[in-house]
């Protein structure tokens, strides 16, 4: 039979060891989710990024038909393009393909502050042992373990 002494110091150090073990699982695992995050994170702005530059083209192409075919009625029609009203036109097309862009950019913007916005709430989730906690978690094991240790002193020099 085993000594009750020696039972209650392995006892206690497996307990101790455990504790230990679970406090790392526990930090180990908090950093795998903030990576996983943050990777998220990167895919997404690249994404919106991807998206608001081919809306830019598109808008720039639109804009460039549009003024071709100002250009192309007005030289059918015998107007100059320096006249007053196709310059107007051209000069409106260019404002807006302008405010269109702006508009795009700022869109872009406001998704990628979501997107953070949502990342760190995402983070404010993890639970992620501190030093202190961690320390209290092992400190907490031990005294247990001492306590278990002496308990078990006590009965075998009572028994």
């Amino acid at each position: 039979m085993c000594d009750p002494v020696t039972a209650a110091i392995a006892v206690g150090v497996t307990a101790v060891a455990g504790t230990a073990a679970n406090v790392v699982a526990q930090t180990q695992a908090a950093k795998a989710q903030q990576k996983a995050i943050n990777e998220q994170l990167a895919v997404t702005r690249e994404e919106t990024r991807q998206e608001a530059s081919a809306q830019l083209f598109d808008q720039m192409r639109a804009a460039r038909r549009e003024q071709g075919r100002i250009r192309t009625a007005s030289g059918e029609a015998g107007l100059s393009l320096d006249s007053g009203s196709i310059e107007g036109l051209l000069m409106d097309s260019a404002m807006q393909m302008e405010l269109q862009g702006e508009r795009t950019l700022a869109n872009m913007e406001s998704r990628h502050n979501a997107n953070v916005a949502e990342a760190n709430s995402m983070m404010s989730q993890i639970q992620k042992p501190t030093a202190l906690g961690a320390g209290l978690q092992i400190a907490t094991s031990a005294a247990s373990a001492w306590s278990g240790i002496q308990s078990a002193k006590i009965k075998k020099g009572s028994g």
